[in-house]
């Protein structure tokens, strides 16, 4: 029998991101993941993968160890209009 596991909806890794202004180290942005949920590292970087193939996020390396996240124009413009429409339902 699988165990239950908490999902990380790709939205707080985007909502994450963008807070920080766009870009966001990888290793600081699992450690604000980890605050919210119990994930994985491997999750964390399956679901990284996904927002890249997705055209949300782009992840550049710095270095072996120390990678970055930047949030992409497509994902700002959903972050955008999603807010926009809570707003407007208030």
């Amino acid at each position: 029998m699988r165990r239950a596991i908490q999902v990380i909806p790709t939205l707080l890794i985007l909502e994450t991101v963008a807070r920080a202004g766009g870009t966001m180290s990888g290793e600081a942005l699992f450690m604000e993941l980890r605050k919210a949920s119990d994930i994985s590292f491997g999750e964390f970087l399956r679901l990284l993968m996904v927002l890249e193939l997705r055209g949300l996020v782009r992840v550049t390396s710095a270095s072996e160890e120390k990678f970055f996240v930047h949030i992409t124009e497509r994902a700002f413009k959903i972050l955008t209009s999603r807010e926009e429409s809570e707003d407007e339902s208030d």
